[in-house]
């Protein structure tokens, strides 16, 4: 199984069919905390929605070789982590995530997302990463301020909400851009 550590007692593994119950479990518990700001929780109410969601990334694994992986802290799954997209034509990769609320303020999706940057420019040799996240969401908006990304610009009106749109911010890192990898390879 593909297991990628990040940092001490934070790694990343592909999501495979077993992890349905822990990511169910998972999901179910921080439902309230992820409500707020993710638009798909309605479709995930029993442990085979989970499970549908993992064949589905692992068929999409299979076929373009980008899957979505489980970060877990402590050896426990505390979270999701992938490339929403990826435009191989253009370079760029699209960069989402999610976090249980009791591993928040922990680093922990900040060295995640560190990591599949640097593979995004090293292994994808892509030259665009983005995050986007919606404009209240002020703990996720810190994520690619740390990690030098440019604002550059709002979507308006840019996801459904269960009940009301939210604007997203667009945040982007350049490869020739990313000082923060360059600094680590000069050392």
């Amino acid at each position: 199984m593909f297991t990628f550590p990040v940092a001490p007692e934070i790694h990343l593994r592909l999501l495979q069919k077993h992890h349905a119950k822990d990511l169910f479990h998972l999901t179910d518990a921080n439902r309230d905390h992820l409500r707020q700001w993710l638009p798909w929780l309605d479709s995930v109410r029993e442990e085979k929605d989970s499970y549908a969601f993992i064949q589905s990334a692992l068929r999409s694994f299979a076929d373009s070789g980008v899957g979505v992986c489980g970060i877990w802290h402590a050896e426990s799954l505390c979270g999701v982590i992938g490339y929403n997209h990826i435009d191989w034509d253009n370079r760029l990769a699209t960069l989402g995530y999610w976090l249980s609320k009791k591993t928040e303020g922990k680093g922990v999706v900040t060295s995640c997302c560190r990591a599949l940057i640097d593979h995004a420019f090293t292994e994808y040799r892509l030259n665009r990463v983005v995050i986007r996240v919606a404009t209240g969401n002020h703990k996720s908006q810190s994520i690619p301020d740390r990690l030098g990304f440019a604002r550059e610009g709002i979507l308006h009106d840019a996801e459904w909400l269960y009940d009301h749109y939210v604007d997203h911010t667009i945040n982007a890192l350049l490869e020739k851009n990313d000082t923060q990898r360059q600094y680590r390879n000069s050392r």
